[in-house]
């Protein structure tokens, strides 16, 4: 359980790690931001701002072989690191990637080749460079990615801090998809997956995060304050409640639940709320923004359907759902590294 002053675990070792750094990490100088949000930000000359954020993929942590090829993982791994630039109002610019294969393993070169392959077609996408890494043997399979995001002079750099009492929780895309694709492939596995839910499992194993739309975002100043949903609406919203030291009211009731989604809910005796609250690695935009905001224009230009999930509030601390004329406690079921209730590996459905 985590210290009441803190959203997670995880968050209060990351914070613990952040003290004994201390000077080292300070803001300031070129550094706006440091340790705490889903990238560091370096100004440069002329007014541009670089935006620095890292990742770490582990085998039978964040990724199996049982639901992906290593194309597929490697694609994966850097969208991760892309969904982060995006939550910053930023676009990728240079990636740096240290690879750790098992040692032992007759076939490193061809599925190393094949997690390059992955990368470059993440490049190709986003179009930005690869350039430069390392490589090492160890236990297992282990990605660390490096990313260079880049926000433009013009533009403003949105963090999780800033959120207002009474602004809304919106989100990009429909949450839980990803979550519902990992039940589906745990279930039938990846050659017998049936066809009615083979979209469920692209959105887990090729995740689009919204670039362009982060961008938007961050040029509309009714946007107060934006992160990427990685770990789940239960976890990544207390995130959002706990920098602006306000609460937040869910309120799922109004929302329709893609076909697909439904009809696996009831195949596999799981409401579809379950993945929806607590389900991670959609690698959709989760921000929050005023009364004066409208979704219509973003939708029209980039095809991203966008849902209001809630409100804040300085009512209360924590993460509430509204069930009617009912108010209940969201309890934390999203993904945690450092909870104690972890008993096995999540094989994905979490993020670092």
């Amino acid at each position: 359980m985590a210290n009441k002053n803190y959203p997670s675990r995880e968050y209060e070792l990351i914070a613990g790690l952040g003290k004994i750094l201390a000077s080292a990490a300070r803001r300031g100088g070129p550094y706006q931001l440091t340790l705490g949000d889903d990238a560091a930000v370096r100004l440069c000359a002329a007014g541009e701002r670089l935006v620095l954020t890292a990742d770490i993929a582990v085998e039978n942590v964040h990724f199996t072989t049982d639901t992906m090829n290593f194309e597929e993982i490697g694609f994966r791994c850097m969208a991760s690191n892309v969904s982060d630039c995006a939550a910053m109002a930023s676009v990728p610019e240079a990636a740096l990637v240290q690879l750790v294969f098992p040692t032992g393993d007759s076939s490193i070169k061809r599925k190393s080749e094949a997690l390059y392959r992955g990368f470059a077609m993440a490049c190709r996408k986003w179009k930005f460079r690869f350039i430069g890494g390392d490589l090492s043997g160890g236990p297992c399979w282990t990605i660390g990615i490096t990313l260079i995001g880049r926000s433009p002079p013009d533009g403003r750099l949105l963090t999780r801090k800033g959120i207002k009492n009474g602004d809304a929780l919106w989100l990009s895309g429909f949450p839980g998809r990803s979550a519902a694709g990992l039940a589906a492939l745990r279930t039938w596995g990846r050659q017998k997956l049936p066809k009615r839910y083979r979209s469920l499992a692209d959105a887990h194993i090729l995740p689009h995060p919204p670039v362009s739309l982060g961008l938007m975002l961050g040029a509309c100043t009714e946007v107060h304050a934006m992160m990427d949903l990685s770990d789940g609406i239960s976890k990544d919203g207390a995130t959002l409640c706990h920098e602006s030291k306000l609460g937040l009211d869910l309120s799922l009731g109004h929302l329709k639940a893609p076909s697909d989604m439904v009809a696996l809910s009831k195949e596999l005796d799981t409401p579809w709320q379950q993945w929806t609250l607590h389900g991670g690695e959609d690698y959709e935009l989760l921000f929050a923004a005023g009364e004066g905001f409208d979704p219509a224009s973003f939708q029209a230009i980039t095809r991203r359907k966008m849902v209001r999930l809630g409100t804040f509030t300085n009512m209360r601390k924590g993460v509430f759902l509204r069930e009617g004329r009912m108010l209940r406690k969201v309890e934390q079921k999203s993904w945690d590294h450092v909870s104690e209730k972890v008993k096995r590996p999540p094989y994905s459905f979490c993020s670092s």
